[in-house]
């Protein structure tokens, strides 16, 4: 039996465990909770949206926003959570940098993109010729560590943690204490900028995402629990 810390904010987690299997204990301690915000929701001149996440889609869904528009997604799940609320997807990608050239091979109309406060990459940077507005549907605030986690984590019963987002991972280095007993724990890492976050920990710590997916996280995981 692995015991895994999941510190993404509870639904996700909860989601996450889910899918798990046996073979594992799981201690759900988020460090970032979704707190949504009320705002407009008008869509103004653009003529497609953007989603990061599916907290913006359920952000967006929240202020009862208009879903008549195409609907670009970063991520599986960002997409089928815009399929559920009535978007059509032209386009799906694993990162906001894989997706820009698709937008931009499909249309160079104004976009509204739908996100929370803190997003790892700047779509006016990736889509210069294109007009970009923003709407902030939720705010992903810092939460510690449980104190069941700091126990799990001093006594050395953590086997792995699973670090979703580079945000995720600098709060996982601030929560660090002398106390933690980490020296057989495995840090999968969805993403080199994930990784880099991490670098305090140790390198050989570290493992990297074939895929920046939670599928691919999931496949790490079962792969050491398997060894």
């Amino acid at each position: 039996m692995k015991t895994v810390l999941l510190t993404r904010p509870t639904a996700q987690s909860q989601r996450f465990a889910a899918t798990l299997g046996p073979g594992f204990q799981v201690i759900i301690s988020p460090l970032l909770e979704i707190i949504f915000t009320s705002g407009p929701s008008d869509t103004g001149a653009a003529q497609a949206v953007v989603f990061t996440s599916s907290n913006g889609v359920s952000g967006w869904v929240q202020r009862n926003g208009p879903t008549n528009l195409p609907a670009f997604c970063v991520g599986e799940r960002t997409a089928d959570s815009a399929i559920r609320a009535g978007f059509s997807v032209p386009a799906v990608a694993e990162t906001l940098a894989t997706l820009a050239p698709l937008i931009a091979a499909v249309t160079t109309a104004p976009l509204l993109h739908i996100r929370g406060t803190h997003v790892s990459g700047d779509i006016t940077v990736l889509l210069p010729a294109h007009q970009i507005t923003t709407c902030i549907t939720y705010e992903a605030r810092p939460t510690p560590l449980s104190t069941d986690a700091h126990t799990a984590l001093s006594t050395g019963q953590i086997d792995m943690i699973p670090v979703f987002s580079p945000r995720t991972a600098h709060r996982l280095v601030a929560e660090r204490a002398d106390s933690w007993q980490i020296d057989n724990t495995r840090l999968c890492a969805i993403s080199p900028a994930t990784a880099d976050a991490l670098k305090t920990f140790g390198q050989s710590r570290i493992q990297i995402a074939e895929q920046p997916n939670a599928a691919s996280i999931l496949a790490m995981l079962r792969c050491d629990s398997a060894q």
